[in-house]
């Protein structure tokens, strides 16, 4: 009997903590709600450092049109769900 390899596991934490730090916050500041720009005054240059980030930790690409889309921490752990094929360790 074979074991298939589980999909990676996105630790949510893990990338709380990054985004934090792009945005120089307590972790605890960034609820899965707050939306980036109306709660966290994020402009579009803190966005592109959330996105560099986020790029270089998980190894996933962000292209503009999606930059554009990311207005809240909770759109950010959507795509990087989806980007790195796992499911979310809460």
């Amino acid at each position: 009997m074979s074991v298939q390899p589980q999909s990676p596991v996105l630790d949510v934490e893990e990338l709380r903590a990054v985004v934090a730090g792009a945005l120089e916050l307590p972790v605890e500041e960034v609820t899965d709600d707050a939306r980036f720009k109306e709660d966290l005054d994020v402009d579009s240059l803190i966005s592109l450092e959330i996105a560099v980030r986020v790029e270089e930790r998980f190894g996933i690409r962000i292209d503009d049109a999606e930059l554009a889309g990311l207005g809240s921490f909770r759109r950010v752990s959507a795509l990087v769900r989806d980007r790195v094929g796992g499911r979310s360790a809460a």
